[in-house]
């Protein structure tokens, strides 16, 4: 059983009355003090891996997941074994070439330690702002064409990420994107004329193919895992590219019709997998190590996200909860485990908001499941 710890890093503690608590320079300090002791123990404790959602622009303190690969950089760099990833990085937001460079040089300096994510944005404030010189805003899956370019620039921006990773040079064409460009470049590099494979240029010096520097540490390029929760376009679409979902949805019948789903477009391109190649099953930690503790780590919880997710502009169910007692978790885990063949599981924890020693009393608990389920 592989565990991840989704983090969620707030600036702002249980009933903080604070205006922009994320401009707080000492505040961020703390934050990345507390969250690096939490990932050792971890580290220490049987998990298997470290990941960030990406948010921009969130001055109100919560969920300051600003840049999860500089993150993952410093997790790395002070743990030993956890690996590390994101869940996932906007691909509308980035430019497809240097996030395809960023990730593989991260893979190396990671030594292959390295998953990645993607997701599609569902944030205005900040993916409106990132993305605005491609038209590009948030969309709701409601097939609108604000939603379909979105989803055509998410398809086309990985597309040009998995050809960078697994071919020397590429030439695309896109909607969105030219690589290399339409307006010719005209290249007279020595370097190039020597030591370029053929096609790169043509006989009138103008560049044709480009590549990235580095490749992947991991061959072809690292695991992929992409957050999940209703669109079956979303799921059809993974199935064809070979990446894991992951899903916090709290209906357990909609796991098999997910399941399901993904193994026949999976077959239909030519890849065949097994049903626990498709999803990983999420659940925010509100575990406690009494019947006490459990219930007041709930409470706190369910008013957290009635006051910052269940609204506008994210109006989003809440899903699956780690909760109860150690034992009670340990039965919640081993049926998923058991009924659906599901050997990942991910922690949605947050780092910031309980106190300290509550987030890590937390990650002591569910880490006695994950010895218990071995």
């Amino acid at each position: 059983m592989k565990t991840h710890i989704l983090v969620q890093p707030y600036m702002r503690g249980i009933g903080e009355d604070v205006i922009n608590p994320g401009s707080d320079r000492q505040r961020y300090q703390d934050l990345l003090d507390n969250l690096t002791t939490q990932m050792q123990f971890a580290d220490d404790n049987g998990y298997y891996g470290f990941c960030m959602t990406e948010h921009h622009l969130q001055v109100e303190g919560i969920e300051t997941t600003t840049n999860p690969i500089l993150w993952n950089m410093h997790v790395a760099n002070h743990t030993k074994h956890l690996k590390v990833g994101q869940v996932g990085m906007c691909l509308p937001a980035h430019n497809p070439v240097t996030l395809a460079e960023d990730l593989a040089m991260l893979d190396h300096m990671t030594k292959g330690r390295l998953y990645v994510g993607f997701v599609r944005g569902n944030t205005p404030r900040w993916l409106n702002t990132l993305a605005q010189h491609l038209n590009i805003s948030t969309s709701q899956s409601d097939k609108s064409e604000v939603d379909m370019r979105n989803r055509r620039l998410f398809e086309e921006n990985f597309r040009i990420i998995k050809k960078l990773w697994t071919e020397d040079t590429i030439n695309f064409q896109g909607e969105f994107w030219n690589i290399p460009p339409k307006d010719p470049i005209e290249w007279h590099f020595p370097p190039t004329k020597m030591w370029a494979r053929e096609g790169d240029i043509d006989e009138n010096h103008i560049i044709q193919r480009v590549g990235i520097v580095p490749k992947p540490y991991q061959d072809p390029h690292p695991p992929i895992y992409a957050p999940f929760s209703w669109s079956m376009d979303t799921c059809r679409f993974w199935a064809r590219e070979g990446g894991k979902m992951v899903s916090f949805v709290g209906k357990n019948d909609f796991i098999d019709i997910t399941i399901d789903e993904y193994v026949k477009e999976a077959e239909s391109v030519g890849r065949q997998v097994a049903r626990n190649d498709v999803l990983a099953l999420g659940g925010h930690l509100v575990i406690g190590r009494n019947e006490k503790e459990a219930k007041k780590h709930k409470e706190t919880f369910e008013n957290l996200f009635n006051t910052a997710y269940n609204v506008p502009p994210y109006k989003v169910p809440m899903g699956r909860l780690w909760e109860g007692s150690i034992q009670q978790v340990i039965d919640q885990v081993g049926t998923l485990k058991e009924s659906y063949g599901v050997d990942e599981f991910v922690c949605w924890h947050h780092v910031g908001y309980f106190p300290q020693e509550e987030e890590l009393a937390m990650l002591d608990a569910f880490g006695e499941v994950i010895k218990a389920l071995k």
